[in-house]
């Protein structure tokens, strides 16, 4: 296994490291991967975020006796999309 630190920080090192044992060099392709996967971390956390405020945001509007659906509707599909 590949620190994919290393790999952020010397990208040509490791190219020219798998180069040595016959591997085509595939640093580029790896840190498009890791730039993909921070982003949909982000976008995830901050689903996540917006969840836990619109709970909360449920709980006190059905403890004033209102009506909660919308939240309701908007926390079923932050988990649906999550």
């Amino acid at each position: 296994m590949h620190d994919i630190r290393f790999i952020r920080d010397n990208p040509d090192a490791f190219d020219a490291a798998m180069t040595r044992r016959g591997i085509a060099p595939v640093s580029r392709e790896i840190l498009a991967l890791d730039a993909r996967r921070r982003l949909i971390q982000t976008e995830l956390q901050a689903q996540q975020t917006r969840r836990n405020e619109v709970s909360k945001e449920i709980g006190k509007v059905k403890g004033a006796g209102g009506d909660a659906g919308a939240l309701i509707a908007e926390v079923a599909e932050l988990k649906q999309s999550m």
